[in-house]
Order: structure tokens, then C-alpha cells, then sequence
């Protein structure tokens, strides 16, 4: 793997589907993540048409040089988030290697997080859209939230979309407030270095 130079994210962006139906759900912890990032740097999201989201911005001391973050929700329900993933690429004039997604990921236990640069969409429709909206570029991260076990088949579609039990809404405090860490790890440190620090980490209840 080449190495991978300190990349200040300015746009992140979480994914799920906007509606009050799906919050609270495991296909939902990508807006959970910016909201919670949100709350701790007082970045007020508030709804933009033109750019088919939530967003907010703010400038933040990094390494002792300030940067833009921009944090945003997509409108356009998880399956087109591409939409809004461009229009705000293009409003802000972001590279898209500056740019982070947040999104579930089924495949992975609750309470693990997986850090990544580079990659395919690996069946996620929220990055599928992503990438093709973009001319097929997969030069961003992502941080993916794991909510498994996958359950397979048939019911996996309903499973995603079902809410957390008691007792994983307490492992998922955990893992938000490691999000929340590793998002800054990625704005002090490089990719690789916070791969190595956060994709082993397993947080149980």
C-alpha cells in the first residue's frame, strides 16, 4: 500500500434516510455519527435544498492550523445519497480525497469500526450511488459502523432497518463516542496510521 499522506477531511458525510421511520435504526448510525460530531464542536446542521441535505460548517484548529469542516446529512434517502454527495462536492470545491463517508455496515459486529480509502462499494447502495455520481472515483474514506451480526437473506434487509435493542443502544454509545475519536485521528494523523489504531479496537457492552 502506498503511503497515504495526512489528509484534512472537510466534508464528511453520514448516511441514512431522513424520515423520522428510520431513526434510531442500525441502517441510520451515519447520521448519528455526524449528529454526536456535531454536538461536541457545536456545528449547527440546518437543511440546504440547494445541496439536498442537512449541513453545517465550522473552522477547527488543527495541529495548530484552521481548517473548514463541513458536516452534512443527506435529503435523498440512503440508495440516492450520490445526489447530495455531489452537489456538495462541487459547492464547496472539495477534492474528493477530502472527502469521509460514515455509514452502517452489516458485515461488521456492533462495536467494531473499519476505516478505509480506496475501496469499492462492497454492496453497500449508499456508496454504489456515491461512486457512480462522481464519474466512478473512489479515492475517499469511509468509516464504516458496524451493526451485525449480518443476519443473510431474506431478513437482512428488515434487520437493517430495525431499531436497537436496550442492550446494543449501549454498546452503540460506546462505539459513537470511538467515532467520534477516530474522525479526529483522521483530521490530526494519516489514513493508514488510523486504520492501524481503530480497525482492531472491539468494544462490547
Amino acid at each position: 500500500m502506498n503511503e497515504l499522506k495526512p489528509q484534512k477531511y472537510k466534508l464528511i458525510v453520514g448516511l441514512g434516510n431522513p424520515d423520522k421511520e428510520h431513526m434510531e435504526t442500525r441502517h441510520n448510525v451515519g447520521f448519528d455519527a455526524v449528529d454526536a460530531f456535531g454536538k461536541k464542536y457545536q456545528i449547527e446542521l440546518k437543511h440546504d435544498k440547494k445541496l439536498s441535505s442537512w449541513c453545517g460548517k465550522r473552522e477547527l484548529a488543527v495541529n495548530g492550523e484552521v481548517y473548514q469542516v463541513i458536516l452534512a446529512k443527506p435529503d435523498t434517502y440512503m440508495n440516492h445519497s450520490g445526489i447530495a454527495v455531489n452537489k456538495l462536492l462541487n459547492w464547496y470545491k472539495v477534492n474528493v480525497s477530502s472527502l469521509l463517508i460514515i455509514h452502517d455496515e452489516v458485515a461488521l459486529d456492533l462495536g467494531k469500526i473499519r476505516i478505509s480509502h480506496g475501496r469499492g462499494p462492497g454492496g453497500h447502495h449508499g456508496v454504489e450511488s456515491i461512486i457512480e455520481s462522481i464519474g466512478g472515483k473512489q479515492e475517499f474514506t469511509r468509516l464504516r459502523i458496524g451493526v451485525g451480526p449480518d443476519p443473510g437473506g431474506d431478513i437482512r434487509k428488515d434487520y437493517v432497518l430495525g431499531k436497537f435493542t436496550n442492550k446494543e443502544k449501549e454498546i452503540l454509545s460506546k462505539v459513537i463516542n470511538l467515532t467520534i475519536e477516530t474522525i479526529e485521528t483522521l483530521l490530526e494523523q494519516n489514513v493508514e496510521f488510523t486504520m492501524n489504531k481503530y480497525n482492531g479496537v472491539e468494544l462490547g457492552a
